[in-house]
């Protein structure tokens, strides 16, 4: 694996870790284990040259966002970032949720779904 730019045929870039089994967005029906595979193949820290907390600032800056009005940004890194701390935040508390039940991180998806296609 390693950390390249991407640029998607419609133009938009991102930095993802480029794996064997490649970065498909997860259907809506995926495995919890696809939608953890896919937000681990990007490094929100790299990307945005930052601290954990420095990141955990801006993805709290959007999760508050969209929980009061349900928007999300335009920006497919900031959306990839989010998902990344999100996953990251989830293994680290031990939540026994799945992680794709997550509200947000359906929102999320969903989101960087829309923007691929």
């Amino acid at each position: 694996m390693h950390i390249a730019h991407h640029t998607h045929p419609n133009g938009m870039g991102c930095f993802v870790t480029v794996s064997s089994t490649g970065n498909r967005v997860p259907a809506a029906e995926a495995s919890d284990g696809e939608f953890i595979e896919f937000a681990h193949t990007y490094n929100g820290y790299e990307a945005f040259s930052t601290t954990p907390e420095g990141l955990g600032e801006t993805v709290g800056e959007v999760r508050l966002i969209w929980n009061r009005l349900g928007e999300l940004p335009d920006d497919l890194n900031l959306l990839r970032a989010c998902l990344f701390l999100e996953v990251r935040g989830h293994r680290h508390r031990g939540d026994d949720a799945p992680f794709k039940d997550d509200r947000f991180v359906q929102a999320l998806v969903d989101r960087i779904r829309d923007m691929w296609s």
